[in-house]
C-alpha cells in the first residue's frame, strides 16, 4: 500500500516541478534581457554612447548569453526526459522547441558580441 501511494505522489511531483517552471521563467527573462542589450547597443551606436559603455554592454551580453545557453542545455535535457516519461507530451514539446530556439539565439548573440568586442578593441594588442 505504501508503494502505491509513494509512486502516485512521486509521479505528480515530476509533472508539476516548481524548479522546472522557475528555470523556464529565468530562461525567458534572460532571453528578453539579451534582446534589450542588443537594442541598447544598436541605439548606442546612433546616440553616440561612450566607448566604455558600449564595451560594457557587449561584455554583459556575452556573460548573459553564456549563462542562458548553459541553462537552456540543461532544460533541454530535462524536457527530453519529460517527453519520454510523462503523458503530457505537447507541453513538453513546446517547451523543448522554445529552449532550442533560445539556445541558438544565445549562441548567435555570444558570437556576434565577441566578434564586435574584438574588432572594437582594434589592433593595439590589448
Amino acid at each position: 500500500m505504501l508503494n502505491k501511494i509513494k509512486f502516485k505522489y512521486s509521479k505528480k511531483l515530476i509533472s508539476n516541478s516548481l524548479t522546472y517552471k522557475f528555470s523556464l521563467i529565468i530562461c525567458l527573462t534572460l532571453l528578453l534581457f539579451s534582446i534589450i542589450l542588443i537594442g541598447l547597443y544598436i541605439i548606442g551606436n546612433y546616440q553616440n554612447f561612450q566607448d566604455q559603455t558600449q564595451q560594457f554592454l557587449l561584455e554583459l551580453l556575452s556573460y548573459i548569453a553564456i549563462f542562458n545557453a548553459i541553462l537552456s542545455i540543461l532544460l533541454i535535457v530535462e524536457s527530453i526526459f519529460k517527453i519520454v516519461l510523462e503523458n503530457r507530451k505537447v507541453k513538453s514539446v513546446i517547451n523543448l522547441f522554445f529552449l532550442i530556439i533560445t539556445f541558438i539565439f544565445e549562441l548567435f548573440s555570444l558570437e556576434i558580441s565577441t566578434v564586435i568586442s574584438y574588432l572594437s578593441k582594434g589592433l593595439t594588442g590589448n
